[in-house]
């Protein structure tokens, strides 16, 4: 019984989330880049103030330098203070300090003063009032309107800052509303209805390809299901609603065969079949590196497995694509290769004790089976359905298949309805060929089934006219031939082993050797 499955919890909308981390980031990276712009110039103009600060200096350092007393010294400093003072400076401090940083004048004024609004530059001299070593004379002054300027300016940037951000987010909320949002709330709109049952009525959502593609995917996925679940219950209505007591076996002449069994399979001469060996050994012996051998491969992978199939030789076939795939992609091949043979014990044991006990189930509901094979997909299949459907090595259902032959086309409905009891149905994996045939005129029925052990395998049921149509018929030719398929148990007694047997001979070819689906 599977565990109660809750919804996660509702929080922000992808627009919100999509519109605030977008914001955050372009903000983030524009206030980062502007913000140290305008530090770096702020700090190149209070270097150049400071610069221009120290050369002011100039005069008085000339009259200090000349100053033989200390007397002289206040005088020059004073015269000096008092013009910076007449021309509006309120605050103009002059001091000058020895070598070790002692102050030795100064002219300070009392008062407070914001210490971010001063403005100092410095001069060394040597003077002869001070003696030989040389002097610091530093000027402090009180620059307000630097101070105005540069607050002024990092607020015009934080005004900026904070305009652009709000630009951004009005403009986001208008783009991902109607690119991404919308378009979003249709697909879960549509999405909620299929879950009500309305499967049809998935609307196309717009915006980006990627949620249109999604909202078809949903669509075709929805009808797909909705075909499938049609064809599971008419299939299980036409195995229930049988009579089994009223089923007669019908006669050999009953059986739908071509009406030449013999040219009906496309012959080639034993030729064919021997260049197609003497490619596989020469493939098997070639260096994989060299690219004569990889075109050769590639020769191989498009057209010699097809011509091999064609002759009904199903293990060349296998053999080719294998050789092949060993060169076109190594990789691919040792990987495939490695975990099939690490789970090949695991799958044949599986398949044998699943194909018995389908064996049995039927036989206790009375269904004569002609007989049950197996097969394991082979690492050239697999890598093939992995690339053309896009699947993992974990979903690919039919590593594992069983053929089940039973007389009739009633009892391939029958026996479907045994299968499903006995295990689980895979939602999208059935397939009815008999109401719709494939266009090469293959018909029976297909489903992957999963086990109490969660291990998922496929099960083809055939009648034995649509297991001659397809073994010796015109669908022998299909392109889904790929594996032996090895005989898991057959009524050996029963009438129709002996009659599929018969005609099996007639073409002297041996079902138990030919090839089986992809």
């Amino acid at each position: 019984m599977s565990a109660h499955v809750t919804p996660p919890a509702r929080g922000l909308g992808l627009g919100l989330r999509l519109g605030f981390l977008t914001t955050l980031i372009v903000t983030g990276v524009m206030s980062v880049l502007t913000g140290s712009q305008l530090a770096l110039e702020l700090r190149t103009e209070l270097r150049e103030r400071r610069a221009q600060l120290g050369k002011s200096l100039a005069p008085l350092v000339t009259d200090l330098q000349s100053a033989f007393t200390r007397e002289d010294v206040r005088a020059a400093v004073e015269r000096f203070h008092a013009s910076y003072v007449n021309q509006g400076h309120s605050y103009h401090y002059l001091a000058i300090a020895d070598s070790a940083g002692r102050v030795v004048f100064s002219t300070r004024t009392e008062g407070e003063h914001d210490q971010q609004s001063l403005l100092t530059g410095a001069a060394w001299l040597v003077s002869p009032a001070f003696g030989s070593e040389p002097v610091v004379l530093s000027i402090t002054e009180h620059s307000f309107d630097y101070s105005v300027a540069r607050t002024r300016r990092w607020r015009n940037w934080a005004v900026h800052v904070s305009f652009t951000a709000l630009l951004i987010v009005v403009l986001l909320h208008i783009v991902i509303r109607r690119e991404v949002t919308r378009p979003i709330d249709r697909l879960l709109g549509g999405v909620r209805k299929m879950e009500l049952g309305y499967w049809d009525d998935l609307p196309d959502p717009g915006g980006a390809w990627e949620v249109r593609w999604l909202g078809w995917r949903f669509r075709t996925l929805g009808q797909e299901l909705s075909r499938t679940v049609e064809h599971l219950v008419a299939a299980q209505r036409r195995a229930y609603a049988v009579d089994r007591d009223a089923v007669t076996e019908p006669d050999a002449s009953d059986v739908e065969l071509p009406a030449d069994p013999v040219s009906a399979v496309y012959q080639e001469p034993d030729t064919a079949i021997r260049r197609l060996e003497a490619q596989l050994e020469r493939l098997r012996r070639a260096d994989p590196g060299d690219p004569a051998t990889r075109s050769l491969a590639q020769v191989t992978w498009d057209h010699h497995t097809i011509q091999a199939e064609r002759l009904g030789q199903p293990e060349l076939c296998i053999n080719l694509g294998n050789a092949a795939l060993r060169v076109l992609d190594p990789d691919g091949f040792l990987n495939i290769s490695g975990r099939i043979e690490a789970e090949r014990a695991r799958l044949e044991t599986l398949a044998r004790t699943r194909g018995a006990q389908i064996h049995g189930a039927l036989a206790a509901r009375g269904v004569s089976v002609v007989e049950i094979r197996h097969r394991v997909k082979h690492p050239a299949g697999i890598w093939k359905k992995m690339h053309q459907k896009n699947l993992e090595f974990e979903h690919v259902h039919d590593l594992v298949a069983l053929r089940i032959v039973v007389p009739t086309e009633t009892d391939c409905y029958y026996a479907l309805g045994v299968v499903h009891d006995l295990h689980v149905p895979v939602v999208g994996r059935f397939k009815d060929y008999i109401v719709r045939p494939k266009p090469n005129g293959y018909r029976g029925l297909h489903t992957s089934v999963r086990d109490p052990e969660a291990s998922v395998f496929e099960v083809q049921i055939r009648s034995i006219a649509m297991n001659l149509h397809a073994e010796q018929g015109p669908a022998a030719h299909a392109d889904y031939k790929d594996a032996t398929w090895i005989p898991v148990s057959s009524r050996r007694d029963s009438p129709w082993k002996r009659l599929l047997a018969l005609f099996g001979a007639s073409q002297n070819v041996s079902t138990r050797e030919r090839g089986g689906f992809r």
